[in-house]
């Protein structure tokens, strides 16, 4: 049975016209900011401990869970769902020491222990769970040591950011005693010693006035933890500097540290080196931050750099360590027509130097294609990727080691992991998931439209082959445009869910995003950000207009980041969508800075401490452009519980705000993941569940009559 035959013959207004929504107090707050008087009534519910938000949030899901309780097909999409998600998922593998060291993951993303297998080809051994560690302790990283005799992991109490390295014994798993050293997620993991004698992490101070978990991050220091002496020293201390982050790598040698400092989440940042034998202040390489750096190798005091200075598509250039001015660079790799895949800080970036081989993912319309260059910037290979995907976290190898691996993500298939020869140039999978999808029944494409403004933006459009464009398909629209992240088609289970049921997926690659390099970056970024909306709602047009759907059966999507673009979507264009599900958001873009590691994100959102920032956020800021009184379509805000990227209190401010205002019978409701962090649930079993209960929010407000 298609999509729509599923959905309950009621219509919107008897489903929730009589609706009583749990009381939320609107109070007078006020806050004046350069002048400007700003209403705040829902500040209360910053403070997600106290009785009256917990009281109010609890109220709100059991008013959701009775509302999608009511779909009798609710059980069928978990268990397809579920079927889905069972799958064994493995990282990208580190090799050290002749071994193979695996992350296994769950379908939500979570890391669920660590394996190691001897050979390609052999079974994986189990090293670490994190059940081990007791309570709800969770793995992030895990770095082995370059002779394989230690993997450095990173841990942490529950969802926190907040987290603990510790050191296991790569043959048997045990603990190594060290004592307590302390990371926060964005730092990144640590990076060891070409000699394994010591790895080096970055250590931040906890801001005060807040909890110790949901602490916000601030002043960074490069600390080295030195493994046979085991004691902890200071490698670099910073000038204090709000917003700071810092990066540690090491040179292929291991005579210097390579530190990368940058505002927060710009794609701009300086460099520079740091002798570990030598005494003194670094040098820096590149001192002003007006352009990426990204450091890919070393051989002595000639460095290998990723940059997109006087390049917006991306170069690569050598630089003298004693001879840093740009007028002494030797291009090595000249910038291309396709840009490469570099500017996103928010993960997914592809390139790397390995075995003097410099491996770099440029972007056709969105589109991947991998070219490896030989140290002097000769081409050497392009091998082949399979179609429809994306290389995601990036390639995993040595300096020295031929051996490289790369993670693909795909509409089908949930991960292939290949590896590459730099030898011979081959490819081939070193381990691949075992898809429940129906690929054989989807088509994918990529299509092109044109915003308000004349601008050319691809979209991906996935559904099944048998679809009829007559305007009677519900169509989920998926937008991102932030951090430069480049929008592809990954492996969901409730997207095939929704596939199978006859939905269309459609995934316009806005501006913000990094389709086309860092200008397109940079043109749906802070103040320029209403671009980004725009062509959100262009796409919508489109989707529309060419009759793939039409808008009473169009949803709007966005997550995290892009939350905020879908919330101001529905907002401004309210009648241009049947539903809206918000998963994860930011919404309250005036005070987004004050909470967790979100003051990092001033470099993209821009900072409401400045005047012309404050002025552009506040015209598109969700939470403060809900109009009274105005018609919007059905609305599921969803929030994690535990969440400390997008901090629940965006999630209820919305909430409240839009059913106070809302002016037709149309429902808003609140999902809250329990115990969940930046995700969809803890266990395969709880994500499955929410993505359930949204595609039955769907099914119950989407209205009847579409194809059978």
């Amino acid at each position: 049975m298609g999509f729509l035959g599923w959905i309950l013959a009621i219509s919107t207004v008897s489903v929730a016209g009589d609706r009583t929504y749990p009381p939320a107090r609107a109070d007078a707050t006020v806050e004046t900011r350069h002048g400007i008087a700003v209403a705040d009534p829902y500040r209360w519910m910053e403070d997600l401990e106290s009785e009256e938000t917990r009281r109010w949030m609890n109220e709100e899901e059991t008013l959701f869970q009775s509302f999608v309780g009511a779909v009798p097909e609710r059980d069928a999409y978990r268990r397809r769902i579920l079927e889905l998600s069972s799958q064994t998922l493995y990282l990208a593998p580190v090799k050290a020491g002749g071994r193979y060291f695996l992350t296994r993951i769950t379908s939500t993303g979570a890391p669920a222990g660590l394996f190691v297998q001897t050979s390609p080809g052999a079974a994986p051994r189990l090293l670490l769970d994190p059940k081990s560690l007791g309570g709800d302790a969770t793995l992030g990283a895990a770095v082995p040591s370059p002779d394989g005799r230690y993997v450095a992991v990173t841990t942490s109490p529950g969802q926190s950011r907040w987290m603990q390295i510790r050191l296991l014994d790569a043959a048997t798993g045990a603990e190594a005693p060290v004592p307590p050293l302390s990371t926060h997620a964005v730092a990144g993991p640590p990076v060891w010693a070409p000699d394994s004698r010591a790895f080096y992490f970055v250590r931040f101070e906890r801001q005060a006035g807040s909890g110790a978990e949901t602490a916000p991050p601030d002043r960074p220091t490069v600390r080295r933890y030195d493994v046979a002496e085991r004691r902890e020293s200071l490698a670099y201390a910073p000038p204090a500097q709000p917003g700071l982050l810092v990066g540690v790598g090491v040179s292929d040698d291991g005579r210097d540290l390579v530190l990368t400092l940058r505002d927060g989440s710009s794609s701009r940042n300086r460099v520079a080196v740091l002798g570990v034998e030598r005494p003194g202040p670094p040098s820096f390489l590149m001192p002003e931050a007006d352009a990426n750096y990204t450091y890919l190798g070393s051989r002595g005091n000639r460095f290998w750099f990723f940059t997109d200075r006087g390049a917006p598509r991306g170069r690569v250039v050598l630089v003298e360590r004693d001879h840093p001015e740009p007028a002494r660079w030797k291009e090595i790799v000249p910038q291309a027509a396709e840009p490469v895949a570099a500017s996103s800080a928010v993960g997914g970036n592809a390139l790397g130097m390995f075995a003097g081989r410099i491996l770099l993912v440029y972007l056709r319309d969105g589109r991947p294609v991998l070219r490896v260059f030989d140290a002097d910037g000769r081409l050497r290979a392009e091998p082949e990727l399979p179609a429809g995907g994306q290389i995601w976290g990036g390639f995993s190898g040595s300096p020295g080691d031929p051996e490289v691996f790369y993670r693909f993500l795909g509409l089908t298939h949930a991960s292939t992991t290949y590896r590459l020869d730099l030898e011979t140039y081959r490819t081939s999978v070193f381990s691949s998931s075992e898809s429940a999808g129906r690929a054989a029944d989807l088509t994918v494409q990529q299509v092109f439209y044109t915003s308000a403004d004349g601008t050319r933006v691809p979209m991906f459009l996935a559904h099944r082959k048998d679809l009829a464009r007559d305007g009677r398909s519900p169509a989920f629209m998926y937008g991102y445009g932030a951090f430069g992240w480049v929008s592809f088609l990954w492996y969901q289970p409730f997207v095939l869910n929704w596939l199978e049921l006859g939905g269309v997926y459609a995934l316009p690659g806005i501006r913000g995003g990094g389709e086309y390099g860092e200008d397109w970056h940079r043109a749906g970024a802070g103040r320029a950000k209403q671009k980004a909306i725009d062509d959100y709602i262009a796409a919508a047009e489109w989707l529309v207009a060419n009759r793939y759907t039409s808008r009473a059966l169009l949803v709007a999507n966005g997550g995290s980041a892009s939350g905020g673009v879908a919330a101001a979507a529905i907002l401004q264009r309210p009648e241009l969508f049947g539903a809206a599900v918000i998963d994860r958001p930011v919404l309250d873009m005036l005070r987004f800075d004050r909470f967790s590691q979100a003051a990092y994100w001033m470099p993209e959102f821009g900072s409401p401490a400045e005047r012309r920032d404050f002025d552009a956020l506040r015209t598109w800021s969700p939470y403060h452009n809900v109009k009274k009184g105005r018609c919007y379509p059905p609305t599921l805000v969803m929030a994690g519980e535990r969440d400390q990227v997008a901090v629940p209190l965006h999630a209820y401010k919305f909430t409240a705000a839009l059913q106070a205002a809302q002016g037709c019978a149309n429902p808003v409701l609140l999902q809250i993941v329990r115990g969940a962090g930046h995700n969809f649930g803890t266990t395969p079993e709880q994500s499955a569940g929410t993505w359930a209960d949204e595609t039955a929010f769907l099914t119950r407000v989407l209205p009847p009559g579409g194809k059978p």
